[in-house]
């Protein structure tokens, strides 16, 4: 391949000295970086690359900063001009009302059977880039994607995307690259320090967040990190992005475009209810330290060619030190890319939207015997510097070391604060929640089963004839009924099913988005096994035992846990008054 990199400084310095002459259509890959990101401006650059060569096709994008031979600059339109030997391009724009079949007709039209790798630029404002990779990779989750979100100035008010046929500001212009020898391996860094205790997500659609454990998000940021941050979202959480930690240990941070007006936040990048976060920032020490890592890696690899796709985030933080994590690459390949609202990275089959992050797609069309190491030795470590001075520079050094004192401290803190409230919410007998967890808990489960519009149920337990018991045999004999009736409960419901002692000998269970039709056969089983589980006294007293049942249903209507605890209630009192051993449904 052939590859040329240029800078222009001006629209007029594009003009004069732009050269796209015996370009081929078929085997050239055509990537506008613009720092110029008014529409008028993408205008002329488009008319002019349309003039130099009507037959070629190319992606364009505005962006918050173009990166060129290792370094940042700024309003500059920067363009990478690649000539395969002996691959070949295809070239689109998709846009629609969803996003995830968007990105599903990508993938119809685009993907052939020796596609090699995908560079999609995706407009950073409105569609869902996430949907859109999504997508694509239901369809096809092997090829690499590589790209990133449209960017501008900060402002967060227009990105645009563009190709040789139109302008765009909502959509995704890509170019798949077709070869039977191109070699490809893609790579991102992070190195943003999490602090602070672990949170879940209970309210979420899509990029659009509202809670993190049942609390506001923008109330969440202005709990931890003070009122200036809170009321200065979405812009203050650029430095204090969410980070989770995905099953495969991929770190994806997530940060923020837009505040609504009931608080919640429009997410770069999905989040769903019940994944695990907790707020970061960017250690910059963290990040230079790790700058040069990889790069014996991607030596390795022999790339003709690297695209730099990082987060506009990266460099606001970093400012003047972001060339030093940039540099390092022009010991490498000639390298072009640029600043974006969110970063596309593919490995393992599996495609991710990135914030905050740095990510990298090389390119080579030459066979080396070397070209495998590059996975092989993906987790090398540098050997540690050992300090010996104490006049060193231990910037870094106190800075990690204060984080995980911090961050072991409030672990710690979390351990103990767990380990009371589980005591204070336990039945000291049956080792079941106790009526005041219960209390707590259902409340939450009614307010979520009226939002999400789901059922969920509830199953009041009674043991029959339990004071015959008890005068029969004495207390103690109770208690082990008790007892094991609660582990009959413990070990027939789901982890998900709040198994509560109310008191006396009864037993209540919530089943969160379970409907009449299964608390009924969870009940039934219950009931059975009840019937087949006498209990033994020092293997010589055998003592049966049965349970009368009421089931209630969670009604759209029901405002306060009461209620459907009421209907629970009258069934099971109808249970007993059938003679009991029975299951009711209230009505």
């Amino acid at each position: 391949m052939t590859v040329t990199n240029k800078t222009f400084s001006s629209i007029s310095d594009f003009n004069q000295n732009l050269d796209l002459s015996h370009l081929k259509k078929e085997t050239t890959l055509l990537q506008i970086f613009s720092g110029l990101v008014e529409k008028a401006e993408i205008q002329e650059i488009q008319s002019i690359l349309t003039k130099k060569n009507h037959n070629i096709n190319f992606i364009g994008t505005t962006t918050a900063g173009e990166i060129f031979q290792g370094k940042a600059i700024e309003k500059s339109i920067t363009v990478s001009i690649i000539s395969f030997e002996n691959t070949t391009v295809n070239e689109g724009y998709f846009a629609g009302d969803d996003d995830f079949e968007t990105g599903r007709k990508i993938a119809a039209e685009l993907i052939s059977y020796n596609t090699k790798a995908m560079i999609l630029f995706v407009d950073g404002l409105v569609s869902n880039g996430n949907d859109i990779i999504d997508g694509i990779a239901s369809i096809n989750n092997r090829i690499p994607l590589a790209g990133g979100l449209a960017g501008e100035d900060g402002r967060l008010e227009n990105t645009y995307i563009f190709d040789q046929n139109g302008i765009y500001n909502k959509g995704c212009v890509c170019i798949a690259l077709n070869s039977d020898i191109l070699n490809v391996y893609t790579d991102y860094q992070l190195n943003w320090q999490a602090i602070g205790k672990t949170m879940t997500v209970t309210k979420a659609e899509k990029n659009r967040l509202y809670e993190i454990d049942c609390i506001p998000i923008d109330k969440m940021y202005t709990k931890y990190l003070g009122e200036e941050v809170g009321q200065n979202l979405p812009f203050s959480a650029v430095e204090f992005p969410l980070l989770k930690i995905e099953d495969d240990g991929l770190e994806v941070c997530r940060t923020f475009t837009h505040q609504f007006d009931d608080g919640s936040l429009l997410t770069i990048g999905n989040l769903e209810v019940g994944d695990k976060v907790r707020f970061s920032f960017g250690n910059i020490d963290l990040i230079l330290k790790n700058a040069t890592s990889h790069i014996t890696q991607y030596a390795t690899l022999h790339p003709e060619v690297l695209f730099v796709y990082s987060c506009a985030a990266r460099k606001s933080l970093m400012q003047s030190k972001i060339n030093h994590e940039l540099l390092p690459l022009n010991k490498i390949a000639p390298n072009v890319g640029f600043f974006t609202y969110g970063e596309i990275y593919h490995k393992n089959n599996k495609v991710s939207l990135l914030n905050e992050s740095f990510t990298l797609l090389a390119l080579c069309e030459q066979e080396h015997q070397e070209s495998t190491q590059i996975i092989k030795n993906e987790n090398v470590k540098l050997p540690k510097k050992k300090i010996n001075n104490f006049l060193q520079d231990k910037h870094f050094l106190i800075l990690n070391a204060l984080t995980n004192l911090s961050n072991r401290v409030i672990m710690e803190l979390e351990e103990a604060q767990q380990q009371l409230r589980e005591q204070s919410n336990r039945d000291f007998l049956t080792n079941l929640y106790n009526r005041r967890y219960f209390s707590e808990v259902s409340k939450n489960i009614v307010d979520v089963s009226r939002r999400e519009n789901k059922s969920s149920s509830i199953i009041s337990i009674d043991i029959d004839y339990f004071k015959k018991i008890n005068d029969t045999y004495g207390h103690h004999v109770g208690d082990e009924v008790l007892k094991k009736l609660a582990e009959i409960l413990q070990s027939n419901t789901r982890k998900s099913d709040i198994v509560a002692r109310f008191g006396g000998e009864e037993f209540i269970i919530l089943l969160p988005f379970t409907n009449i039709q299964g608390a009924q056969k969870i009940a039934k089983k219950l009931k059975e096994t009840v019937e087949k589980t006498p209990v033994e006294i020092d293997n010589i007293i055998t003592v049966p035992f049965t349970i009368s049942i009421g089931i209630a249903t969670i009604e759209e209507y029901d405002l306060i846990i009461d209620e459907v605890l009421n209907r629970a209630d009258k069934a099971l009192y109808q249970a007993k008054e059938n003679g009991r051993n029975q299951i009711v449904i209230g009505s």
